[in-house]
């Protein structure tokens, strides 16, 4: 299946919009007066990239091998893309858009252009 990143997100946003756990949706908009859920967003993309960090870290000090742990990181790095795409819908943030003008700059910066 090809997605999109307009299709990932669509499909998160609906996700998050149908659950609620312990009286908490899932999908919040974000604003100057809420910002709590998305510090809340934030710690939660962090940990993610901890726990991916953390399999990692095990992996160089010689404690488990990749092939066997490879499963687990991707699993930990989708984590992570989820929050993201999360906060983005969230706090509205077009990634796409933002993504091609970050790419330019990057051009220009990088004397790529």
């Amino acid at each position: 299946m090809n997605l999109t990143l307009k299709d990932i997100r669509s499909l998160q946003k609906a996700f998050d919009k149908k659950h609620n756990v312990s009286n908490k949706s899932f999908y919040v908009d974000i604003d100057s007066s809420n910002l709590e859920e998305l510090e809340h967003l934030v710690v939660c993309l962090i940990g993610e990239l901890g726990e991916f960090s953390n399999i990692l870290k095990k992996v160089t000090r010689g404690d488990f091998e990749l092939k066997d742990v490879k499963d687990s990181l991707d699993e930990e790095l989708v984590d992570t893309f989820i929050y993201l795409i999360k906060i983005a819908n969230q706090f509205n943030v077009n990634l796409e858009e933002g993504y091609l003008k970050k790419l330019e700059k990057n051009k220009e910066r990088f004397n790529e252009i």
